[in-house]
C-alpha cells in the first residue's frame, strides 16, 4: 500500500519455492483490501505498534509478539492502528508470491486487481478503517 517499505528478507527462489518472508514498515492508518490467497497460507508476526486483524469474519486487536495464521482461501486484511508507523512480517507458505509487491509499487491502483489474481491474491472488499 502506499507509503510501506518492504523488504524480502528470505526469496523462495533460496528455499525451493517453500515459503517467502517479507518485512514491511506501515504507516498509520494503512493496512490491505480484504482479500484471500487459493494456494498460500499467510502468517503475520508484530513485531511493532498495534493492528487490527479481520480474518474470516472475527476481528482482534493485537501488538508486538502476537502472530496471526491465516489459513489459504480465507479473508483477511489488517490496518495499523497507528497513531505511529508500525512493524509486521509476513510468511508464506508456499513462496512465489515474492514478485507481487515490486510490481503492485509501480502498478496504478486501478490495476492491482489483475496484478493481485497474477500472483494468487483475490480482493473481495475495502481496506479495514480505524
Amino acid at each position: 500500500m502506499p507509503g510501506e517499505h518492504m523488504a524480502i528478507r528470505v526469496h523462495s527462489k533460496d528455499v525451493d519455492g517453500a515459503f517467502t518472508i517479507i518485512e514491511v514498515d506501515v504507516p498509520p492508518f494503512i493496512g490491505p483490501p480484504l482479500h484471500y490467497h487459493k494456494d498460500r497460507e499467510e502468517i503475520f508476526e508484530v513485531l511493532e505498534g498495534r493492528f487490527r486483524f479481520h480474518v474470516e469474519g472475527e476481528e482482534l486487536e493485537v501488538g508486538p509478539g502476537t502472530s496471526v495464521v491465516v489459513p489459504r482461501n480465507t479473508v483477511h486484511g489488517w490496518v495499523n492502528l497507528g497513531p505511529g508507523r508500525a512493524r509486521l512480517i509476513f510468511t508464506f507458505v508456499p513462496g512465489g508470491i515474492d514478485e507481487f509487491f515490486p510490481q503492485i509499487g509501480q502498478t496504478p491502483p486501478e490495476g492491482w486487481t489483475e496484478l493481485a489474481r497474477q500472483h494468487d491474491t483475490w480482493i473481495v472488499g475495502a481496506p479495514l478503517s480505524v
